[in-house]
């Protein structure tokens, strides 16, 4: 267990090397033209919302910066990579996460490092890490900031409470809101309707290509496509409204369904974190390539079935992106359909593995309590 974590770290940053358009390329690709064009205006003295149009939230700023450089970005990802790998080793002390995380950028292919995902995928792995440690009150703080770089991570966020003393949860509660609005003051206070603005374009967002609904509306005969703000190509018409409000609604109940089997005494905590991050991914409106990387972190954790659906789905995102221009042309959609099938049956796996196994859904190695029970002490001097 001692050499997990430096292993694991070598392997992912190989994989990182080897990866296309990883490490040995420094040209911008995909989305870090645009942060590389963030970074410029910001450099150049410019204020995010209020001098150029942001359509990411405040705390993906500081990421931004880097991309003046794309070998820069792609360097700091990988280190929020291997900031993770480190996390699952000597945290969370998962032989399996490690493994599917550390070849993970090999798996997901060209996508991986070229998106500002690992960032707050780093903050969540930590925020839960920091829980496990019963440093519960810094655990909420840094879930703050992960939200503040990328709404996801929000979904942990009834299961964290649930986690900790009422004490505890008080103040974690304070410090969660207080980093929010740390990190999103200064720019309201500079540029409100730019930041506005950005929030309100993303909730708006129409059924992205990509996403569960649309491959099954897209299977039905429904061909009606449309590129629509912030850049992505959508289904579009009265049925596919009515998809991606219900799909919207099928997030909010898998984050339920996770936190009432936690409260309840039916998930160890990190399945159930899982479950509510793998429901997020399976049925959200919107499904771009690189929000797998959510998932390569927490979903292992389930066990090895967990691992085998996570490593299926990585290997499926890979295609469906390799395939992407024929399915912008309505074809090749078996690699779509079952890519985002895998991604609902892992969902459902995570929520429901221990019933399955009849096994006690019991903590991990910082407890042998019942899952239901908080275990972070309600004053934690150095948390």
């Amino acid at each position: 267990m001692k050499l997990l974590a430096p292993v694991g770290a070598a392997v992912f940053v190989l994989a990182c090397l080897l990866a296309p358009q990883g490490l040995l390329h420094d040209s911008y690709y995909s989305d870090v033209h645009v942060y590389g064009d963030y970074a410029r205006h910001m450099l150049a003295g410019q204020v995010p919302y209020r001098d150029f149009s942001d359509e990411y939230p405040p705390a993906a700023q500081l990421v931004f910066l880097a991309a003046r450089s794309a070998l820069a970005f792609k360097l700091l990802m990988t280190a929020f990579g291997v900031g993770i790998v480190w996390l699952l080793a000597s945290v969370y002390r998962s032989r399996l996460a490690v493994a599917v995380f550390a070849v993970s950028p090999l798996l997901v292919g060209s996508i991986y490092l070229n998106a500002y995902d690992l960032w707050p995928a780093f903050l969540l792995a930590l925020s839960l890490a920091l829980a496990l440690r019963r440093k519960c009150v810094w655990a909420l703080a840094v879930l703050g900031l992960a939200v503040a770089a990328k709404v996801y991570p929000i979904a942990v966020l009834p299961l964290l409470l649930l986690y900790v003393d009422r004490e505890a949860r008080r103040r974690g509660l304070i410090a969660f809101v207080s980093i929010l609005a740390i990190t999103h003051l200064p720019f309201a206070a500079l540029g409100p309707g730019g930041l506005k603005e950005s929030y309100w374009l993303q909730a708006k967002r129409g059924l992205e290509l990509n996403s569960l609904g649309s491959s099954i509306l897209l299977a039905l005969g429904h061909r009606r496509l449309e590129n629509q703000p912030p850049g992505s190509l959508n289904v579009v018409g009265g049925p596919a409204d009515a998809v991606a409000t219900v799909s919207t609604l099928l997030v909010l109940a898998a984050i339920v369904v996770a936190t009432v089997l936690y409260a309840r005494g039916r998930l160890p905590f990190l399945t159930a974190c899982a479950a509510a991050v793998a429901g997020f991914v399976a049925f959200d409106k919107v499904f771009s390539a690189q929000y797998v990387e959510w998932l390569a972190p927490l979903a292992p954790l389930g066990g090895l079935v967990a691992a085998g659906l996570t490593t299926a789905v990585l290997l499926l995102t890979h295609a469906v992106f390799s395939h992407r221009s024929a399915l912008a042309e309505q074809r090749e959609l078996g690699w779509l359909l079952a890519r985002n099938a895998l991604c609902v049956v892992l969902f459902l796996w995570l929520a429901a593995s221990p019933r399955l196994l009849r096994a006690p859904a019991r903590g991990y190695r910082s407890s042998r309590r019942r899952p239901g029970r908080r275990r972070c002490p309600p004053a934690d001097p150095s948390a």
